[in-house]
């Protein structure tokens, strides 16, 4: 059972990685993140913060429907201003998915 809920756990977390590209990309107008961006959230890299995606208001606003209309979860702007590193927002989606 407990490699079930690990399994469970490791498929959620990729679903939500997923999310997270297409709103990066999404955020970026279309542009696919830079390899270096994937490979830090693919691994689960909790440096990553979230000024270096150095993204403007309307990027954070596309970056925020993006994730509401793949998961049907409400993620503004006004809640990423409380967060600093990039696997909060990750951690925030496990939660509500």
């Amino acid at each position: 059972m407990d490699r079930d809920i690990g399994y469970l756990t490791l498929a959620k977390s990729e679903q939500i990685r997923k999310m997270l590209l297409v709103a990066l990309s999404a955020a970026r107008f279309g542009v696919v993140p830079e390899q270096q961006l994937i490979r830090a959230l693919v691994s689960g890299d909790r440096a990553l913060t979230l000024d270096q995606l150095e993204f403007d208001s309307l990027a954070w606003m596309e970056f925020c429907i993006s994730i509401e209309d793949q998961s049907g979860q409400e993620l503004t702007p006004e809640q990423i201003v409380g967060m600093r590193y990039f696997f909060e927002i990750e951690e925030w989606l496990h939660a509500r998915v």
